[in-house]
């Protein structure tokens, strides 16, 4: 085991760390943000063809901003768009849709159109490529460490299997991390089976096992599925998330250091 130091204090001895992504090593703020104005354009692009007066159509984009969790230039850290997964998110906003008279049916397929669209548009544009979901400062120093301690490291998202392709390519961390857990593994998160089932595929207990993340819905599942050290990150944001369910707090990664037991 190793020892795991918060500001140079023991926290604790561990075989595994597991991190959640988005917010807590990429940078993801920028991309969401991107995200949900890019989604609230679409929206309204589409109700306007469906002829809803412009009442409606400002009640609409007031509605996917607050679940967005929009506000100017900063997105809630705290939010369903922050939090949630993609699949959740499009159910959320179908839900939205269905207030305007919409069927399930109908809401839930313009809500999957929209999305799919968003992506695209977004694919596109140069500058939002190169500046998107890039690893937090201190990451790539915090796993290196971790990678030559003998800490197993894990990555648990919300996120698919392609977008966890991508972060690792986009930041060129191959070979870095020993397993994953996405949105499409089940059950998801925050379900604590899903943090159990991933220690359960390192062969490790989850008291033998750290987490980090930038969302108490992941520190309260860390708690639940009783893993040993549960760490909240408040660095991913230009508003840092609240966060009530950690055992510990940081705000930069570089404040954890590992110390490999002789």
């Amino acid at each position: 085991m190793a020892e795991l130091l918060i500001r140079n204090s023991s926290a604790g001895f561990i075989k595994s760390i597991i991190f959640d992504k988005d917010g807590t090593l990429s940078n993801s703020e920028q991309h969401l943000l991107e995200l949900a104005k890019t989604t609230i354009k679409f929206s309204k692009i589409k109700f306007k063809k469906l002829r809803v007066n412009n009442i409606k159509i400002f009640l609409l984009e007031n509605l996917l901003t607050s679940i967005y969790g929009l506000n100017k230039n900063y997105l809630s850290a705290n939010s369903s768009l922050a939090i949630a997964s993609r699949d959740q998110n499009i159910i959320s906003t179908a839900t939205i849709f269905a207030l305007f008279g919409l069927n399930w049916f109908q809401s839930l397929s313009m809500s999957q159109e929209v999305f799919n669209e968003a992506d695209i548009f977004l694919s596109n544009k140069k500058d939002y490529q190169q500046n998107s979901r890039v690893l937090i400062p201190g990451g790539l120093e915090l796993l290196n460490s971790l990678k030559d301690n003998g800490v197993c490291i894990s990555l648990m998202t919300n996120d698919t299997q392609a977008g966890i392709e991508e972060f690792i390519c986009r930041n060129k961390l191959e070979g870095i991390f020993d397993y994953f857990w996405s949105a499409e593994n089940k059950p998801s998160k925050p379900n604590p089976k899903a943090v159990i089932e991933l220690c359960k595929k390192m062969n490790l207990k989850p008291s033998e096992c750290a987490l980090i993340s930038d969302a108490d819905t992941d520190l309260r599942m860390a708690k639940e599925a009783d893993i040993a050290i549960a760490i909240g990150f408040t660095g991913g944001w230009q508003n840092p998330p609240t966060l009530n369910e950690k055992r510990f707090i940081i705000k930069n990664l570089n404040e954890l250091k590992i110390q490999r037991n002789i």
